[in-house]
């Protein structure tokens, strides 16, 4: 039995994880990445780059090659109909029974269950399920497996979710899968020490999960123990040159953190990056991360009115304990990037320009701007439907994944003046302090900023800390599948003819 994963792109733990617990079952894994250069779901769409460095032709030559007896996409929502796309193209090419996980069939399962090219999905967790699929498959038992349905013979078999797992039960993840292959995944390693968030956010999957498992908790933390044994197999595996942690909330629990952060630096000694949760945030536990390696931090302020934060997205911050949080970061010179979100029901130029000044008081390193996106199940899309927000035809685009095309688009509807602020939010860390108020207070030269895609990635490139584990990954990743690109050109163009 062999199981393939098919990927756009990104480093993904969750491919590891699962590749990991089928390799502990005994199954045979590989992985194939479609690059999407210049066609990323969710993030950038450049429509002639992206057809000049289209490469589907020869990530189907190496799918092929494979030889898989079970095809597995890693699904969210605005990857939707990338894979649906590659689904439809394997099916009618390789014939091989095809399995969806991931967020996205999680929110809506039935609709995705329902197209043709896809034979199964794991709703929830896949580190137990996706194994017994695959062993399923191979010995051709029909009985049900826990949070997987399946399409056999014209029925719908649905299996029972089951409770959350034990994290410290699980394996590692499987580096291998992502390394062996593709080398310019290396360099910062990818990691996370928990699953799930201890907060629901109206707009987040956690939202979704949350409900999924009901009273059965899905927050886990593994142990600090566990966390280091795999940190320490990966420095003498892998040698990275830095840590990025992944969980949604770093800080979450300050006595694991305390815990963890000493031998943390004693034990590993690399520099890391990861999220926090701003009013979890003390002047202790700043300091710690600090003297522990940190040298990044992400937090998210997401829109300035405090109520509309708590009503709207359900996140219960203020701006009293995310400034204070900017400011203990600041002193402890710990690099800080703030999330924003655009285009919030409610939100006026009011709301943005105290939200710029904000910012010009408490200024990170650097703004992460983003427009809004409904996904598919959410609190907030719910909420949105109710009132009228949302009719019934863009609900069912948002189930289907032809929503807007990333969420640093501004979506059709809202008004070109958030372009204007999207680009403000992003160039106010680049600019003094005088520069950054005199910016803000004259509305004239708002009408100057551009709202150019190519100018708001620059602004990410201009001033970064020396490790940066997405935007090293963008562009080895690019450098590298361009250069495949133009190797097969230049082979087509002058080897002989046969």
């Amino acid at each position: 039995m062999k199981v393939t994963f098919l990927h756009n792109g990104y480093e993904s733990l969750g491919v590891e994880a699962l590749s990991a617990a089928l390799k502990k079952t005994g199954i045979e894994t590989s992985l194939v990445i479609d690059p999407c250069l210049f066609d990323e779901s969710g993030f950038w769409r450049l429509k002639g780059p992206a057809r000049f460095f289209d490469l589907k032709n020869e990530t189907m030559v190496r799918l092929k090659a494979e030889k898989p007896d079970l095809l597995c996409f890693s699904v969210f929502t605005d990857n939707y109909r990338w894979a649906l796309g590659w689904a439809e193209a394997a099916k009618k090419e390789l014939g091989v029974p095809i399995a969806f996980g991931g967020i996205h069939p999680t929110s809506v399962p039935e609709k995705v269950i329902a197209q043709s090219c896809v034979d199964h999905i794991c709703v929830g967790e896949g580190d137990r399920a996706l194994p017994a699929l695959a062993l399923a498959l191979d010995a051709k038992d029909p009985a049900p497996i826990a949070n997987i349905w399946s399409k056999r013979d014209g029925t719908l078999i649905k299996g029972e979710i089951a409770t959350p797992l034990d994290l410290d039960t699980l394996e590692f993840a499987d580096k291998d899968i992502f390394y062996s292959r593709y080398p310019f995944f290396r360099g910062g390693y990818l990691i996370s020490a928990s699953r799930g968030c201890p907060f629901a956010c109206a707009y987040c999957a956690n939202n979704i999960y949350a409900r999924l498992y009901g009273g059965r908790k899905y927050a886990r933390s593994r142990s600090p123990g566990h966390v280091l044994r795999e940190l320490s197999l990966a420095k003498e595996r892998w040698r990275p040159e830095f840590v990025h942690f992944s969980d949604e909330v770093f800080n979450r629990d300050t006595a694991w953190l305390e815990a963890f952060l000493p031998r943390y630096k004693r034990e590993t000694g690399l520099p890391f990056s990861c999220f926090i949760y701003p009013d979890l945030l003390n002047a202790k536990t700043a300091r710690l991360l600090k003297e522990s390696g940190c040298f990044k931090v992400q937090l998210g302020v997401q829109t300035f009115d405090g109520g509309r934060r708590l009503e709207t997205l359900k996140r219960p911050s203020s701006n009293t304990k995310i400034a204070e949080a900017l400011d203990l970061l600041k002193r402890e010179r710990v690099y800080t990037v703030c999330d924003s979100i655009l285009g919030l029901p409610g939100d006026t130029k009011k709301d943005l320009l105290n939200l710029a000044d904000f910012y010009a008081e408490h200024t990170p390193d650097q703004n992460e701007v983003f427009f809004l996106k409904y996904y598919p199940g959410t609190e907030l899309t719910i909420k949105a439907a109710e009132t009228g927000l949302l009719n019934t035809e863009e609900l069912a685009a948002i189930d289907s994944g032809d929503g807007p095309s990333g969420i640093i688009s501004r979506p059709k509807g809202t008004h070109p003046e958030l372009d204007r602020f999207f680009t403000l939010f992003l160039i106010l860390p680049l600019l003094p302090a005088v520069l950054r108020k005199v910016m803000i207070g004259n509305a004239s030269m708002m009408k100057f900023l551009p709202g150019n895609i190519l100018l708001r990635i620059l602004t990410r490139l201009l001033k970064r800390p020396a490790y940066d584990f997405n935007t090293g990954q963008f562009s080895r990743r690019y450098r590298y599948f361009m250069k495949l690109k133009f190797k097969s050109l230049w082979q087509k163009l002058f080897s002989p003819a046969l």
